[in-house]
């Protein structure tokens, strides 16, 4: 008996434990810089290969769409800036290709950067639509493109602030929702038999009344968070 609920204890207290802490630990102390280097046009999708998570994919693009305004702002032409990027990343060559052959920048980042991954492909694709209004509407592409790159870097840290912000109560709901196992294993502890409570029509009574509620208010926790993280 003493065995069960040792049992019964320790796995709620894992169960309940954040999946990660010191991951979080680490990404509280620390400033996206220092936990997650700014990638730069030679570190992703080199020989064609994938960045491990959409975070990835998002800040690589958007390092891209740094380095592209930067280069356009030292005089270097929109052929030239993509050449150049795509000396260091295979997964642009098409584009440099497309504007090698006289496509507009706009254009051809629009109609090549769906082969990449989702999050860099709407990075690239948001890139393509200021480049396009810059050259229709006479204004200087490299500092457009350089703002929009600063508020999708915004953006992102915005998004990063909202999991750190999310990750106390993710972490008070899963402590909630298993405190009745470890409830179980106290109860033991302290000479309460459990299965002489359930088998009697009260203790089913209780035990369906207590999984509903517990559907529902994992179902509510879960709403609730997913609208707080908008």
């Amino acid at each position: 008996m003493i065995i069960a609920t040792a049992v019964l204890v320790a796995l709620g207290i894992v169960l309940a434990a954040p999946l990660d802490a010191g991951a979080r630990l680490r990404e509280l102390l620390h400033p996206a810089a220092e936990t997650e280097p700014r990638p730069t046009a030679t570190g992703f999708l080199r020989r064609g290969g994938r960045a491990p998570d959409a975070r990835t994919d998002r800040l690589w693009a958007i390092a891209a769409v740094e380095n592209c305004a930067h280069l356009l702002k030292v005089g270097m032409t929109p052929q030239a800036v993509i050449v150049t990027l795509s000396r260091q990343n295979d997964a642009l060559a098409p584009i440099a290709r497309a504007i090698g052959l006289g496509e507009e920048p706009g254009r051809a980042i629009a109609a090549h950067s769906t082969d990449l991954p989702g999050p860099a492909a709407e990075v690239l694709s948001g890139m393509a639509a200021v480049w396009t209004v810059s050259e229709r509407s006479g204004a200087p592409a490299a500092e457009m493109i350089l703002r929009y790159a600063a508020a999708q870097r915004d953006a992102l840290d915005a998004e990063r602030e909202r999991r750190i912000a999310m990750a106390g109560p993710k972490s008070t709901v899963r402590v909630l929702s298993w405190l009745p196992l470890i409830g179980i294993g106290l109860g033991l502890l302290i000479g309460v038999r459990p299965l002489e409570l359930i088998t009697g029509l009260p203790g089913q009574l209780s035990i369906g009344a207590g999984l509903a509620l517990y559907v529902l208010g994992r179902w509510w926790m879960r709403t609730m968070m997913r609208r707080a993280q908008r």
